[in-house]
């Protein structure tokens, strides 16, 4: 952690990587070896919480629609409450930041 409050990946901070993000729709150079076996990771351990412990070697064409959605639809559900928190993260720091500087809270560009 950075300053106690910001988490770094390599060079970038998790705001930086927000940022590069949103603007390009592209993972960082240095994390994009890491995105497929992060998801697959994700993918199986919403799997066992869902009763699939063994889902990463089924084969995903004999498994009913419904348990293939309930996989994928429970990983979407994660990674938007986890955004959401960042998101929040963040927001309440520039709040923060604005009120003790007595400064006009400082707005993100659309």
């Amino acid at each position: 952690m950075e300053n106690g409050l910001v988490a770094t990946v390599d060079k970038h901070t998790i705001t930086d990587l927000m940022k590069i993000t949103s603007s390009t729709s592209l993972v960082p150079r240095e994390l994009r070896p890491f995105v497929k076996p992060a998801l697959d990771e994700f993918k199986y351990d919403m799997a066992a919480e869902l009763g699939l412990p063994d889902y990463e070697f089924l084969d995903k064409g004999a498994l009913p629609s419904r348990q293939n959605g309930e996989v994928g639809g429970g990983m979407t559900k994660k990674m938007v409450t986890f955004a959401e928190a960042v998101l929040a993260y963040y927001y309440r720091e520039r709040m923060l930041e604005a009120t003790n500087n007595n400064a006009e809270p400082i707005k993100l560009q659309s």
